[in-house]
């Protein structure tokens, strides 16, 4: 590749999801990049499509040459490189050649007050602090890690994580319906909190039969889920398709035991939607304000899951209108745009 030629940003990552594919494409189409991708192969269980072209070049790992990419980044082809997998042998071998480009260390894990963590994040700072120029994370709990990895809050840039809302379905829940619709959109894994919150919810779902739980995703877990006649399961659905499902729903549930983020998050947020969250879920920091647009409840607590829907279902239409409105509106507090923008200035 000449130098002289378009700019190009190289990511490198591990699993690849639906939010992230929308922002390089948006990224390529508005910002006069080329970008290329390499990524571990596809989740068998969230088998993602990926469509190419628009300037964005798809590489499967075992298809990257990286000794041909050293090569070129050591001759300028690249501009920025952002990491996402600093557990990849060749992705580590990569940002130690250095090379020209600018490296970018993105990771959402959170900070947490634990010897292993505290030991773990001195470890990257004197091992691979001095390779990279900045820490790209998802909120505020992972910018605390990334200072405790010796970057400077300047160093330091948040919103890696974003939802795409471009033709999201806002909830149409508007009046008194004599249904009352959960979602959930999720792998089927214990750290998910399944099948305990489903199982949890049992009771409540037979005392009131109007009640229905849409649950949209797989896993591992599929075999030993609650089986109900009130709890509907879709399977794995593209994120084109998903955005058309929340239009029809009451309220969004994510009872994680483990979740660094949680996109799926934003988007409910994006869609209207009141947000029941574990206080584990990064992403309830900037979507869900309690009490006001959802609820913030313990770990492994479904018995407050359940509360909490019985008060929002004895809410008023007026009082629900209000909670979609705080939630559309802080939903647009991170965006495909500022991402993209957010490149740029790591390319600058």
């Amino acid at each position: 590749m000449d130098s002289t030629s378009r700019k190009t940003v190289l990511f490198l990552f591990r699993e690849l999801a639906g939010y992230f594919i929308s922002c390089v494409e948006e990224l390529a189409a508005t910002n006069s990049v080329d970008i290329e991708v390499v990524y571990w192969p596809v989740n068998a269980q969230a088998p993602l499509v990926l469509t190419g072209g628009n300037g964005v070049k798809w590489i499967p790992k075992a298809k990257w040459n990286s000794n041909e990419a050293i090569e070129l980044d050591q001759n300028g082809g690249y501009s920025c490189v952002i990491v996402s997998g600093w557990s990849d042998v060749d992705y580590n071998a990569f940002v130690r050649s250095k090379g020209q480009s600018k490296k970018i260390l993105a990771f959402d894990t959170q900070w947490k007050n634990s010897l292993k963590l505290l030991l773990g994040s001195q470890w990257m700072k004197w091992k691979w602090k001095g390779y990279y120029h900045g820490a790209w994370v998802p909120g505020d709990r992972q910018a605390k890690l990334a200072r405790t990895m010796g970057f400077a809050s300047s160093e330091i840039a948040t919103g890696f994580y974003v939802a795409d809302l471009e033709g999201i379905a806002h909830s149409n829940r508007t009046g008194i319906s004599n249904e009352f619709k959960i979602g959930f959109v999720s792998r089927l894994v214990k750290e998910k909190g399944f099948p305990g919150v489903l199982e949890g919810m049992v009771d409540v779902l037979n005392d009131n039969v109007n009640w229905q739980v849409h649950v949209w995703g797989t896993g591992p877990l599929m075999d030993v889920m609650p089986r109900h006649d009130q709890i509907f399961y879709h399977g794995f659905t593209q994120p084109n398709d998903l955005k058309k499902v929340w239009s029809d729903l009451d309220v969004f549930v994510l009872a994680s035991e483990y979740e660094p983020w949680g996109v799926v998050v934003h988007e409910a947020a994006g869609a209207g939607l009141p947000i029941i969250a574990t206080s584990a879920v990064g992403a309830a920091d900037a979507f869900v304000d309690h009490g006001k647009n959802g609820w913030i409840i313990p770990v492994g607590d479904s018995a407050s899951v359940c509360r909490v829907l019985l008060e929002l279902y004895q809410m008023t239409m007026e009082e629900r209108e209000k909670m979609r409105k705080i939630s559309i509106e802080k939903s647009k507090m991170i965006s495909v745009n500022q991402w993209c923008i957010t490149v740029k200035n790591w390319m600058n």
